[in-house]
């Protein structure tokens, strides 16, 4: 049959609204939860001119910082990754995915102890006067003595924690899954305030305390200053759709924070945006030497900026950047997912050495894949027992050999709405 032609359906369009992102599933657990391989997701540290680092191949490394020359390397049970090297009266202390965390000699490579959890350990500690504070998907806080690896005392959460201890005065800080930043007492782990934000929060490296503020981003939208004494909102910056998981750096009395929309955005410490510096995929943590910021990128870039966040240059691996790098001596290191350190000029970004861990690219998951984008139509007001309703009846009707159609066009829309914008159609078609 023909279409049938003198009939319009204008009457039954509806205005479409704004996209709206929402997550959909848990970041915390899946967070770079990668398979086997030699990807380094760490920020090096140096010390003595020794660089050292760890990979998903289940080793640290320690290398030669001049030659890239490997000196020793010391084997865990499972990954290492996200838990960057911290150093400890010439050892070095890392967690695993193995649920362990070692205390490594710096000069052999020989283990001096490790610390039994119930959980992964995706990122860094911090010490202060002896004590080595770290977070553990187990969901608890963890405080243990460094020279012996015993335990001082373990705060837990609500939800798994991938979060970075930030140690300032008395007070210990670190986020949680369960979407509070906690305030502890760093001597015997009591509650002192808990902040509750929107969203998750995860970062892989230390907030930045500043004038007694505490500066954070969550999963959410929106970078956060609390009041450090009380636990109060001061401020919150929007930054976009996919949110925030690596951390800031404080450079030039500005506040430079990543995001995962793929925008740098250096805000001064009121909250207000000074520049802000934009690519097509999700920012990783920014490192500066004080003259110089350095940022890598999931487009497998690392990119040199200067204090306007204009580029100065960049360099291409073969996968994404996600720890900040370490500036040292005019060279900046940093690790890639393409299962290389590298050695960089960090005048002209030239590569000086690259060191290749054995095993095959890790697999990471693409950070927008936590989220997905919805459709918000707005609500309209409707008269109670006001409908259209339109008729649409074909039928043949043979008159002497010609054709005959007689027509009536029939629907019927109706609306029925929820709390907090939620809309729901009366079908038997599935609604898009």
């Amino acid at each position: 049959m023909e279409k049938a032609k003198g009939f319009s359906f204008e009457d039954f369009s509806i205005e479409i609204g704004d996209f709206e992102v929402t997550k959909k599933k848990n970041y915390h657990y899946s967070f770079w939860h990668c398979t086997e391989g030699g990807s380094i997701d760490q920020r090096p540290l140096i010390y003595k001119g020794v660089i050292y680092f760890g990979s998903f191949n289940h080793n640290l490394y320690a290398l030669n910082a001049q030659t890239g020359k490997e000196i020793w390397k010391f084997k865990a049970q499972d990954r290492i990754g996200l838990c960057s090297p911290i150093l400890y009266r010439n050892s070095v202390i890392i967690g695993s995915y193995d649920h362990n965390v070692y205390r490594i000699d710096a000069d052999t490579g020989k283990l001096i102890w490790k610390f039994p959890t119930f959980g992964e350990i995706a990122s860094s500690g911090a010490i202060h006067n002896g004590i080595c504070y770290f977070t553990c998907r187990d969901q608890f806080l963890y405080a243990i003595k460094c020279n012996n690896g015993s335990l001082v005392w373990k705060y837990k959460t609500f939800e798994p924690n991938v979060s970075v201890p930030t140690v300032h005065g008395e007070k210990v800080f670190f986020g949680s899954s369960d979407r509070n930043l906690y305030c502890l007492n760093n001597r015997n782990g009591n509650l002192i305030w808990k902040f509750q934000a929107e969203e998750e929060i995860v970062n892989v490296t230390p907030f930045i305390v500043h004038k007694n503020a505490i500066y954070f981003g969550t999963l959410g939208n929106f970078l956060y200053a609390v009041d450090i004494n009380v636990g109060k909102k001061i401020w919150r910056f929007p930054t976009g759709e996919y949110g925030m998981t690596r951390g800031q750096v404080l450079y030039k009395n500005m506040l430079v924070q990543p995001t995962n929309d793929g925008i740098l955005y250096a805000i001064r410490p009121d909250g207000k945006l000074v520049w802000k510096y934009k690519k097509r995929h999700p920012l990783g943590a920014v490192a500066t030497d004080g003259e110089k910021l350095y940022v890598g990128c999931e487009d497998f870039y690392l990119y040199c900026l200067n204090h306007e966040g204009k580029e100065l240059w960049k360099f291409r691996t073969e996968g994404p950047i996600w720890q900040p790098g370490t500036i040292w001596n005019g060279v900046v290191f940093f690790g890639s997912y393409d299962c290389n350190l590298y050695a960089l000029d960090a005048l002209k970004g030239n590569l000086i050495w690259k060191f290749r861990c054995l095993g095959s690219v890790s697999t990471y998951p693409e950070i927008k894949s936590f989220f997905e984008a919805s459709v918000k139509i707005p609500k309209i007001k409707a008269e109670e027992g006001k409908k259209k309703s339109y008729e649409l009846n074909l039928s043949e009707e043979d008159e002497e050999g010609v054709s005959a159609y007689k027509s009536r066009i029939t629907y019927q829309v109706s609306t029925q709405y929820r709390e907090k914008g939620k809309y729901q159609i009366d079908s038997d078609e599935e609604a898009f």
